[in-house]
């Protein structure tokens, strides 16, 4: 006969808690894309048969292929671990999931991880006017060519963009050397539909601002359609060409500040190769940053952003 011992009890009621909070996880989001579920290898780097110290090869067991290098301080974990603790932040926070749609992409190698969820049950058309909806960015590498972080902002379904928040950074990000916890992440993404309802209205009063094309074209010929030489900072006509027929395509939000944010959300948005072999992943979170970068920068928020009295009005 079979006797329980207090350790057997004990293993058995931590089995079955796991079980039902993952099962609870399950029912908040779906788990991770089996592509990207996997434990990275380190192995010692060596020169000329040597071990070299405190260096290592991060290796992907499901392709045997190496993803990436290190040193001990830098700490790889599952993907898994980062989705999860995400998962349980928002039932923590009691986010609304119903119907969310979640998109995993990564890099061609699978190094990097990108998470798009689309949250259907929070609606900002009273303060934007018209219907978008929430979205979280949740990213990880293990090559350390991309922050662990969770990002917010305003899925705009008209042009499928979507529009980082023009005023505040909404977004969570931690070094690899260290780990959040589930009740963290619920206070950040507890906070981040009102935060965003307050972003929206800022969005709404953009379309109150006038510009001329002039303006316009100056701005995007100095921030954004430029590239660096060995001579200095040069101008890529052809780019800026491009932008302005994007710029015109949205002329339909009127000619305003809206315009040109809705211009800069659509060129880090919509990413595609232009050469073979390009990793989409990977220039989509650069250009993403980089367009970040000039929304929050001294030049968009002196022209573009509405002033207190503005959106008091």
């Amino acid at each position: 006969m079979f006797e329980y011992s207090f350790d057997n009890t004990v293993q058995e009621v931590i089995a079955t808690t796991k079980e039902s909070v993952m099962s609870d996880l399950d029912l908040v989001l779906p788990p991770l894309d089996p592509a990207y579920d996997y434990t990275p290898v380190h192995e010692p780097q060596t020169r000329n048969g040597k071990v070299i110290e405190n260096a290592f090869w991060v290796i992907n067991p499901l392709t045997d292929s190496v993803i990436g290098s290190g040193k001990s301080v830098h700490r790889t974990a599952n993907f898994s671990n980062f989705w999860d603790t995400f998962r349980e932040g928002l039932l923590k926070a009691n986010v609304d999931t119903t119907g969310a749609e979640v998109k995993f992409s990564g890099t061609n190698n699978q190094s990097a991880l990108s998470v798009k969820v689309i949250f259907k049950n929070y609606d900002f058309t009273k303060q934007l006017g018209e219907a978008s909806h929430m979205m979280m960015t949740v990213r990880d590498s293990h090559d350390q060519s991309v922050k662990r972080s969770i990002n917010a902002m305003i899925y705009r379904l008209a042009c499928l963009n979507g529009m980082v928040a023009p005023r505040e950074r909404l977004g969570f990000s931690e070094k690899h050397t260290t780990n959040a916890d589930p009740e963290t992440l619920a206070k950040v993404a507890a906070d981040y539909p009102i935060r965003l309802e307050a972003e929206a209205g800022i969005m709404q009063a953009m379309t109150r601002i006038k510009i001329e094309r002039d303006q316009v074209i100056d701005f995007f010929r100095r921030n954004v359609a430029t590239y660096k030489t060995k001579t200095g900072v040069k101008v890529n006509d052809k780019m800026l060409e491009r932008i302005i027929g994007i710029f015109d395509n949205y002329r339909s939000v009127g000619t305003n500040a809206y315009q040109v944010y809705n211009t800069l959300t659509h060129l880090s948005t919509h990413i595609e190769a232009v050469r073979d072999g390009t990793d989409v992943e990977r220039k989509r979170i650069r250009i993403e940053q980089d367009i970040e970068g000039v929304i929050h920068g001294e030049e968009f928020q002196r022209l573009f952003m509405p002033s207190p009295e503005l959106l008091a009005a």
